[in-house]
């Protein structure tokens, strides 16, 4: 039986493995030659310890040597990481957590493990130049083991899945796509195609599943201005379009915002800056937008906020559909 105290809870380490490997010594072992890093967040500390795991996953009748990288592995063909976050008492009494639950229910742990360990993948990215190495996820964590550590030593653990809802049994068949889609898939490898509205929503949607929300939200302002344009192109004649587009006394480009307002009343007689979804397109989408691309919001903005600036969107390509892009 173990003899474990959690009122003497010294320490709560969550650890699991990633598919990315880090140029640095390991450290999660007391033999090991590495150091620690130590991090903070709104003064709170916690330490990041790591390994790294040698292990090449497609042998293909071949094998590769110990302690052999590869430029811009981001899978972790070649090695991959264990790695552990501490955390002591500051966090416990930062009022972050559920003191209570502690020992019961560690996945209040696993946002702040993720929040931690970004920090230092952001600036272990930026100072090492490998900008191939992305933040993680939950759905990057297949599963963890969670550590409570008393102030004499003695352990408990817990292993768990971290990724909730997020595994499919197919009742023994293959996973395939519906017939329309793989159809759809077939006819366009025939086409002359290339799709770089399909490529930026797939980057905006997969930056906003990551928490890239800053990135999103301009490559949706991006998407919408991509939209309107081409539309306009395929409704107007050369001379209108580039007269929607400049300004009469000095034929300089205009902004969205004019196009929107002033240009679809002229020449389609709708006046889509009075509506709220174009009220709605300037207050979630173009201001925040511009406010990131101008360096006055210097964080990532909340989930919340990039979300309803995507939705504004979507319901402003709708209207103007229906109304003008018929």
């Amino acid at each position: 039986m173990s003899d474990f105290n959690i009122e003497k809870l010294r320490n709560v380490v969550l650890q699991y493995k990633l598919p990315i490997a880090f140029d640095i010594l390991n450290s999660t072992e007391p033999e090991d030659k590495g150091e620690p890093y130590l991090i903070q967040i709104d003064s709170i500390p916690a330490l990041i310890k790591t390994k790294r795991i040698y292990d090449f996953r497609w042998k293909d009748g071949f094998d590769m040597a110990e302690f052999s990288k590869t430029d811009e592995d981001r899978s972790g063909i070649l090695s991959h990481s264990i790695v552990q976050i501490w955390f002591d008492e500051q966090m416990f009494n930062s009022g972050k957590i559920d003191k209570k639950i502690i020992s019961i229910i560690p996945d209040q742990f696993i946002d702040l493990s993720i929040e931690y360990l970004n920090k230092f993948i952001n600036i272990y990215r930026r100072v090492s130049d490998q900008f191939w190495i992305r933040n993680i996820v939950k759905k990057d964590i297949f599963s963890y083991q969670y550590f409570l550590i008393d102030k004499n030593e003695n352990q408990q653990s817990i292993f768990k899945m971290a990724t909730k809802g997020g595994v499919y049994f197919n009742g023994g068949k293959e996973f395939e796509l519906e017939e329309n889609k793989d159809i759809l898939i077939r006819n366009t490898l025939l086409e002359n195609y290339y799709g770089f509205k399909d490529e930026m929503v797939a980057l905006m949607l997969d930056n906003f599943h990551l928490g890239r929300f800053n990135l999103a939200l301009i490559q949706g302002a991006t998407l919408f201005e991509n939209f309107i344009y081409s539309e306009l192109k395929k409704k107007l004649s050369n001379t209108k379009l580039d007269k929607i587009k400049k300004k009469d006394d000095c034929g300089c480009l205009v902004g969205i915002s004019e196009i929107c307002k002033r240009g679809i009343k002229e020449y389609f007689d709708f006046d889509f800056g009075a509506t709220q979804e174009w009220k709605d397109i300037q207050k979630y989408m173009l201001r925040p937008r511009n406010k990131i691309v101008h360096g006055e919001i210097l964080k990532n903005i909340e989930k919340d906020d990039c979300e309803r600036g995507l939705i504004a969107v979507k319901k402003g390509e709708k209207l103007l559909k229906s109304e003008v892009f018929k």
